[in-house]
């Protein structure tokens, strides 16, 4: 006959034993008699899924429902924010790095981030930058665009490159040219000084036929006074001319211009590329 005393006392002691064991075992398993040797707890089974728990965050922030942020610490996040902001949460896994929590999985990415891909249409969170206005995205879009300071309508980065900020330029403002078109202002500042030749002092000539001056003898009936009249007349221009020579003006120059033949195309400045398409995270 067994002894009911005796059998709680032992059952006691074997219970006591194997939870000692337990509770100073290098690695536990449930379901398991063999855990891994480098897991800590490892949980065995075919046919059901680990549950962790679920908690209602407020911001990514606010360590709340937890007294405080504490390092590793992982939890489902069963709360959706109302007002979308940089510390919005949204349903999904959380880890916190004892600061804050940081969205797992695809929402580790943060708003505002960009990518280049051979994507054409907008896919996971991701949207096309190409400048639509902001109204015609999904509303969470529309309000975390609103959160990283996006106006009404999406950065246009259709035939454009990504620049860093130099401190001074605004985020998110587009410039620039795929063109460069050469004035005068960018010629280097150099004088050419030149002259066309000379050909010294000159004069230019050209002849004049005259009429050289004649003597005609008029008799009058006073020949004791006066017996012959002097009169010069005019010939007809039968006498060689003279050659004449005009003034000279000095050594001197002479413009030439020369068309360049140019058009004014301006210079494609675009080096070498491959295209792709420009998408922003703005969430799901």
């Amino acid at each position: 006959m067994i002894n009911y005393t005796s059998f709680k006392f032992w059952n006691s002691i074997a219970f006591s034993l194997l939870l000692h064991g337990v509770l100073y075992a290098q690695n536990v398993g449930i379901n398991t008699i063999t855990p891994d040797t480098d897991a800590a707890l490892e949980i065995y089974s075919l046919e059901k899924g680990f549950l962790p728990t679920r908690l209602q965050l407020i911001t990514t922030d606010n360590a709340s429902p937890l007294a405080s942020h504490v390092e590793g610490m992982v939890t489902y996040n069963t709360n959706e924010s109302n007002n979308y902001t940089v510390t919005s949460v949204h349903e999904g896994f959380y880890y916190n790095d004892g600061t804050k929590w940081n969205a797992m999985g695809p929402n580790t990415l943060a708003l505002g981030d960009l990518k280049h891909s051979l994507e054409t249409s907008d896919h996971n969170g991701w949207y096309l930058l190409n400048g639509r206005n902001k109204s015609s995205l999904p509303n969470v879009a529309q309000n975390n665009a609103s959160a990283i300071g996006i106006g009404s309508v999406l950065p246009n980065c259709a035939d454009a490159f990504l620049k860093t900020s130099d401190g001074l330029e605004v985020v998110k403002t587009m410039g620039g040219t795929n063109t460069i078109t050469l004035t005068q202002a960018n010629l280097p500042n150099v004088t050419y000084t030149t002259t066309t030749s000379t050909n010294g002092n000159h004069s230019h000539s050209y002849t004049d036929a005259y009429n050289a001056a004649k003597t005609l003898g008029l008799a009058t009936n006073v020949l004791p006074l006066v017996p012959l009249i002097s009169e010069t007349v005019g010939t007809n221009d039968t006498l060689p001319g003279n050659l004449y020579a005009t003034g000279n003006n000095g050594n001197h120059t002479h413009t030439v211009t020369v068309p360049s033949g140019g058009l004014g195309i301006p210079i494609n400045a675009t080096p070498k590329h491959m295209v792709t398409n420009v998408f922003i995270y703005l969430g799901e």
